[in-house]
């Protein structure tokens, strides 16, 4: 019985250790397989970035062609179309608004930037010494003025339609406003709107720019092309041009048409705008 036993466990043995080897061997063929598959998937990846790497470069020197052409394109058609005038650009301070690329898109075409800044929403009349200051300049010294008192009477005042900057004064005097490039003397008689606080645009903002508008002048809400501050879509939906492309040729050629005649709209980046950017006015 020792013998069987012995017998049969050597049978075992060896076929244990045959089948071991089978399947050790297998995984080394498999292995090789693995890594002749690996080494292709590499090879064929190499092959791809370098594909890519070329047609990466051969598109930044096709677009550095483009906003080189379009650069000087812009250049020559908005030169000196807003010589001699001043453009209100009112904002919140907030440096994702675009007011340094609207005030340079104002001047790159001989025009004079005024830059105004408010402090807080709603022209801060949420405050009990500004709307003191407002209603005292308006002449009401115990009603709380109304937003689209406010605003009317600042269009006034800037546009030159009142001769006294009684209220920007007040709200200067309030730490509610700050101006740059904007004077007793001076008269602006177009406005663009980026105000928005918390990425939300400004409905006093908008006011003042309505304000212009319904005094039969130019007035535009707008935005950087990346800030998402909704201003522009806001403006439009109260019927004023606006676009949302600051800061590229095509929003400063869209801002200088708007404010020279061209045709008046919604000029978006995404499918709200009627158009990218206006045509092109006749000369």
């Amino acid at each position: 019985m020792y013998n069987l036993r012995y017998h049969i466990a050597s049978l075992v043995a060896v076929f244990l250790a045959l089948a071991i080897g089978l399947v050790l061997g297998g995984l080394v063929v498999r292995q090789g397989v693995f890594d002749q598959q690996q080494r292709a998937l590499v090879t064929s990846l190499q092959s791809e970035f370098g594909k890519l790497s070329k047609e990466n470069s051969s598109l930044k020197a096709s677009l550095s062609l483009e906003d080189a052409y379009a650069a000087q394109m812009t250049d020559q058609w908005t030169a000196n179309r807003l010589a001699g005038r001043t453009v209100v650009i009112v904002t919140s301070g907030a440096p994702s608004e675009g007011a340094d690329a609207a005030a340079a898109a104002v001047k790159s075409a001989g025009g004079k930037a005024a830059v105004v800044t408010f402090a807080k929403p709603g022209f801060g009349l949420s405050r009990s010494a500004v709307a003191s200051a407002a209603a005292s300049a308006l002449g009401s010294a115990t009603v709380t003025p109304t937003q689209e008192d406010v605003a009317k009477q600042l269009a006034a005042e800037w546009s030159g339609t009142s001769t006294a900057h009684t209220l920007t004064d007040a709200l200067v005097a309030a730490g509610e406003l700050k101006t740059s490039g904007l004077s007793g003397s001076t008269v602006a008689t177009m406005a663009v709107d980026l105000a928005a606080f918390d990425r939300s645009p400004d409905a006093a903002a908008l006011d003042l720019a309505q304000a212009y508008g319904a005094a039969g002048m130019y007035a535009l809400g707008a935005e950087a092309l990346d800030s998402n501050t909704g201003v522009a879509a806001a403006a439009a939906a109260r019927k004023l041009s606006a676009f949302d492309t600051l800061g590229t040729n095509a929003g400063r050629f869209t801002l200088v048409a708007l404010l020279t005649g061209g045709q008046q709209g919604y000029y978006s980046n995404n499918a709200r705008g009627v158009s990218l950017f206006p045509a092109v006015p006749a000369p």
